[in-house]
């Protein structure tokens, strides 16, 4: 018994030496991965960079007026890859460097420094009347190009709403149409047809039996009440 008990501590003791070896063997493949992982990070840092860099020398070639330059006001100041508060910081730039004005959004200037162009605050640049003048061409560019998109998607959203009136039109005809275009509802009627009456409900409340399928549909703030029968409204509140 007794040399049963010594040849069992020396499993035990074999089995945890196996485990400390294997966990060594874990973490020395963790550490590696980690330096490859820093590495690889650097690397993509240095693409980046040559990204930027390279998309600032094209830039540069279409400059036509480089007469747009000021210079940072304070040390630290951030060359972003984006005019956001969130976006990478390609370099950092001293007091006096100076820098061409390409471009003015959301209170970001669009500059270019040596080869490399990003975004900086305006808090960080000095400022003359020519720049003030491009900051307020730039808003106003700006605004118009916003007040175009809302025009088109206003135009477009009308357009969809033309082409769904042809389709209802053709579907269930002018007349009744017209019945249902000013908010008009009856028995019989089916789901679609409610709803271009009275739009979505605020809830639905839906009974499944043998007999078939039940819904309440609640118009809550108009204080109407439909009642459907397998797709058709057999009797309404209002």
């Amino acid at each position: 018994m007794k040399r049963f008990f010594i040849i069992l501590l020396l499993l035990i003791n074999i089995a945890y030496g196996q485990e400390d070896k294997y966990i060594d063997s874990l973490l020395q493949i963790k550490t590696k991965l980690r330096l490859k992982l820093g590495l690889l990070n650097d690397t993509l840092k240095n693409i980046d960079l040559a990204i930027y860099s390279y998309k600032a020398k094209q830039i540069l070639k279409n400059v036509s007026d480089s007469s747009l330059v000021t210079t940072c006001r304070g040390d630290n100041a951030k060359l972003k890859a984006n005019p956001t508060v969130v976006a990478d910081i390609i370099a950092t730039l001293k007091a006096g460097t100076q820098v061409i004005i390409l471009d003015y959004v959301d209170d970001y200037f669009g500059v270019c420094v040596d080869s490399i162009c990003g975004y900086i605050n305006e808090m960080w640049l000095d400022k003359n009347d020519k720049i003030f003048d491009f900051m307020r061409l730039k808003e106003k560019e700006a605004v118009d190009r916003q007040r175009m998109i809302e025009e088109r998607k206003t135009l477009e959203n009308e357009k969809a709403r033309q082409e769904q009136e042809q389709k209802y039109i053709k579907k269930y005809g002018q007349v009744l149409y017209n019945k249902l275009k000013v908010g008009n509802y009856w028995i019989g009627m089916n789901c679609e047809m409610a709803i271009i009456s009275l739009g979505y409900p605020n809830d639905i409340n839906r009974t499944v039996g043998t007999w078939g399928v039940h819904e309440q549909w609640v118009y809550s703030n108009k204080g109407i009440y439909l009642y459907f029968e397998n797709g058709r409204i057999t009797s309404y509140q209002d």
